[in-house]
């Protein structure tokens, strides 16, 4: 339902949408929901925080290059693991 307000004498009217309207609205939320640009930006970030870990002069140990690693590569899968944004499950944790 939508209203409407006469800003002259106040009066409030309720409409119903129009199937028109109500099948714009749920395609917009459907589109929302197959566009990945904030999930992949996210996962750049995510990538690019832990870009240190990978270099020949990271303190790290290799087990732990090894582990970042494999989170690094669980991170570039993370959106094909979905067709739609509303099927993503958390994201890849952290090594420790």
């Amino acid at each position: 339902m939508k209203q409407t307000i006469n800003c002259t004498t106040g009066e409030v009217t309720i409409v119903d949408y129009t199937d028109e309207e109500k099948a714009a609205a749920v395609k917009l939320v459907e589109d929302a929901d197959k566009d990945f640009t904030s999930v992949r930006l996210s996962r750049n970030q995510r990538l690019a925080g832990t870009d240190w870990t990978q270099g020949a002069d990271s303190p790290l140990s290799n087990s732990k290059k090894a582990e970042w690693a494999t989170y690094r590569q669980e991170l570039r899968d993370y959106p094909a693991t979905a067709s739609k944004v509303s099927e993503l499950g958390d994201w890849p944790s952290e090594p420790s």
